[in-house]
């Protein structure tokens, strides 16, 4: 069953406020901080309820409120955000909460024969709960058919507890509530008086919620240490919003597409991912690989998933192995990281080599990509002597650097390939330090399950994503552009109509923000750069992409530094005219 709804949740007052205005605020105020959905208030009229030589009066009386009190916690409760439902018994209360903000009206079993308080409550075109505990069904359709001849697009919810004082499980009858609710075409809720420390207090709410159930309702009070009025099935507010936080819970259950996977899941899956092809024996380069060289094993560390084992079949290795070494990517797909870094900027001057945390930023980004163990990994810039500092940069960090005209990036990153003798690209720029080396591993796996000339990602941080590219892609791409500037080269393959393109879209709800702004154009964008780096690695040094999103919803304070700023637009891609002209 999928719900597609919140539950809501009902906090009920009763008496609790003991006939003192300063308590049942304090109850109110207790609820909203427990994020209950509304509050429910008891509200009678003295004279009109209970004859004075009733043994029940004294009492009832010395919780009485005024007006004027009513008032007041009904304002309080719409200024927390809280829905106010009020339990009326009498024509003098319902008249009153006519003149209120209320969302709706609650008519307790002992007044559903009052038919001239039914109608009352009627008139006032509000949602109307009916408590149906207790009631035989033949008088459970006479007040159903007298709400509906007043009004027949009443919004009734038929409320079902015993108000036993705690209620006893075994005297719930379930499945008579939820026949009703569906011979009359109504919500059904659930009315708890369970002891509050029971199993059953927790139990019996969810049993309802799970069958169908729309609304819960609870009774809430300030401190039932004290045995106060209504205290047998009341939580105190710390346990009410443990209450509101575990119903929540379940409906995020109830609520799931049947197709999405939780990041949970996602966690679990990662286990079979541990299995990667290992060497069964010595191996050495040019041996052919055979099921008696090759062998599945739990290896965390390895880079060939044990599914590609049929692959490597038949296929002379490219690398000496010892026995159970795991085998290396490059048996695979010869792949490369890029990262494309100038020091000319349009926005932030000099932006990839200013400090964070006493190191320049192109350095931490180098680290992260080293996570990857890819080889090569390569910085690329131009041959202007404005980016000589990033030649020291790669040598500081000791991988290779590649330089290339001003500004015709595309042709670096063919030139490069060329190079390296690379098949697969795993492109970057350095504006974006915290590129996701878990997210570079996405790239990868694609291109070997379904190949791609080009492929992007969305649904994560702008600034985390990585780019994979096809390197007869990237020649027949350079083949085609007609511009000598390609430093936003996307809308050559993008806009082509030739090229394979994929996109991965990322659904792991613990880092699909693309609302966040993770790379570096501006002062604002360094700022919270500098934030995120100064309080992630006082935690660990090799934060990703869960610790930055963990981060940045837990202070949404710090992603407000940026919003207001403006992704450049790429510009639309310039195309030779045929096939002639082809670049050397």
């Amino acid at each position: 069953m999928n719900k597609k709804v919140s539950t809501y949740i009902l906090a009920e007052m009763a008496a609790s406020h003991e006939g003192k205005p300063r308590l049942g605020l304090t109850i109110i105020e207790g609820a909203a901080e427990a994020k209950a959905d509304g509050i429910l208030l008891q509200i009678i009229d003295l004279d009109s309820y209970i004859i004075p030589a009733d043994q029940d009066y004294a009492e009832i009386k010395e919780c009485y409120l005024t007006w004027e009190d009513w008032s007041g916690l009904i304002d309080r409760a719409n200024s927390l955000g809280l829905d106010v439902w009020a339990n009326v018994y009498d024509m003098e209360s319902a008249r009153f909460c006519k003149n209120q903000k209320v969302k709706g009206y609650k008519l307790h079993a002992a007044n559903l024969e009052n038919e001239e308080l039914v109608r009352e409550v009627v008139k006032a075109e509000k949602e109307i709960a009916i408590s149906a505990g207790g009631m035989e069904e033949n008088e459970i359709d006479k007040v159903i058919q007298l709400i509906y001849s007043e009004d027949e697009k009443a919004d009734i919810h038929l409320m079902y507890g015993l108000q036993n004082f705690p209620t006893n499980p075994e005297g719930i009858n379930l499945n008579f509530v939820k026949r009703l609710s569906e011979k009359y075409g109504v919500h059904f809720g659930y009315q708890d008086h369970s002891e509050p420390t029971s199993d059953a207090s927790t139990f019996l709410p969810v049993l309802f919620m799970v069958s169908g159930a729309s609304i819960i309702e609870k009774h809430i009070t300030h401190d039932r240490s004290l045995k106060g009025e209504d205290f047998e099935a009341a939580l105190n507010p710390d346990e009410f919003g443990e209450f509101v936080k575990n119903i929540r819970i379940i409906d995020g259950m109830l609520n799931k597409d049947p197709n999405e996977v939780s990041a949970d899941e996602l966690v679990y899956r990662q286990y079979k991912s541990l299995m990667k092809v290992v060497s069964g024996t010595k191996i050495r380069a040019g041996d052919t690989f055979s099921t008696d060289n090759l062998s599945v094993m739990r290896a965390k560390k390895g880079e060939v998933d044990g599914k590609r084992i049929e692959s490597l079949l038949g296929k002379k290795s490219e690398f000496d192995y010892e026995k159970f070494e795991p085998l290396k990517r490059g048996e695979l797909v010869r792949t490369g990281i890029f990262i494309t870094a100038r020091l000319k900027s349009q926005g932030l001057p000099l932006k990839v080599i200013k400090p964070i945390e006493g190191r320049p930023m192109i350095d931490w980004m180098i680290d992260r990509l080293k996570r990857l163990n890819i080889n090569p990994l390569v910085l690329m810039t131009s041959t202007n002597s404005q980016d000589d500092p990033l030649v020291e940069a790669a040598e500081r960090n000791g991988i290779p650097c590649f330089r290339g005209s001003e500004d015709d990036v595309l042709v670096w990153i063919r030139d490069c390939a060329r190079q390296y003798d690379v098949d697969l690209i795993i492109s970057a720029t350095a504006d974006d330090p915290l590129k996701e080396p878990l997210l570079a591993e996405q790239l990868i796996n694609l291109y070997l399950d379904e190949g791609y000339d080009f492929c992007e990602m969305e649904g994560v941080p702008n600034g985390c994503e990585c780019y994979g590219l096809k390197r007869m892609a990237v020649e027949k791409a350079c083949e085609m552009e007609a511009s000598d500037d390609t430093e936003i080269w996307g809308p050559y393959f993008r806009e082509a109509g030739v090229f394979k393109c994929e996109v991965i879209s990322i659904t792991d709800p613990r880092i699909r923000r693309p609302e966040y702004r993770v790379t570096v154009d501006t002062q604002e964008d360094f700022d919270l750069m500098t934030r995120i780096f100064n309080a992630l690695l006082a935690q660990k040094e090799d934060f990703d992409i869960f610790d930055i999103c963990r981060f940045l919803d837990d202070n949404p304070e710090l992603s407000a530094l940026n919003a207001d700023v403006q992704q450049r637009a790429a510009p639309k891609a310039e195309f030779r005219e045929g096939p002639s002209g082809k670049r050397a």
